[in-house]
């Protein structure tokens, strides 16, 4: 690593507790769905877009936060400022979101992962170790997405519930991931930091 990576990484992992959070939260909403059948599709929709709400929030703290050329900036504030929207939809038009939440939930995911990946990736190129787990969780969720999006009506609501419900999982996971890698980085940025 060179020092121009650490010392443009010192701001981003800073916040890596905020990847962790929000990679929690989703795996927890994931696993109340998977457990628990789905009684209501409006309920669904509420809790989804909650969890997705929550998601962008974070996640656009954590991009304007960092100055990070590693974090994609300008992808992760578009993406955080999209979920925020899509999770407000979701929470407040029961009406709407029952006919487009399967392809609406389809799209975030499909967005998501392909920005999680680009981040895996990013630390992978950078030989964070550990990389590998973000690219293989967040390959998973785009799968997912491809599936709800290009069969919506003929999976069935409860289905597409599941799926998703496990995308969550997924996607949670490599959020996870992620943040301790950054967590790694802090602590190695750290330790050239003394160092010098």
């Amino acid at each position: 690593m060179n020092n121009d990576y650490t010392e443009h990484t010192e701001r981003l992992v800073n916040y890596w507790w905020l990847s962790l959070i929000s990679g929690l939260v989703l795996i927890a909403i994931g696993f109340i769905v998977i457990v628990n059948p789905v009684e209501s599709y409006f309920a669904f929709a509420m809790w989804f877009g909650f969890a997705i709400m929550f998601s962008g929030i974070l996640s656009l703290l954590q991009s304007l936060s960092s100055k990070n050329r590693h974090v994609r900036r300008g992808w992760l504030i578009m993406a955080s400022v999209a979920d925020i929207i899509i999770g407000i939809i979701l929470m407040f038009n029961s009406l709407l979101s029952a006919f487009i939440m399967p392809v609406l939930l389809g799209a975030w995911l499909l967005y998501r992962g392909i920005a999680t990946l680009a981040q895996g990736f990013d630390l992978r190129a950078h030989k964070v170790r550990g990389g590998g787990w973000v690219i293989f969780y967040a390959a998973i969720v785009v799968a997912i997405a491809l599936v709800v999006l290009w069969m919506p009506a003929t999976l069935g609501v409860e289905a597409v519930v599941l799926i998703v419900a496990i995308a969550f999982v997924s996607y949670g996971i490599s959020m996870v991931s992620m943040g301790f890698r950054l967590w790694d980085v802090h602590r190695y940025a750290k330790r050239l930091g003394v160092d010098e």
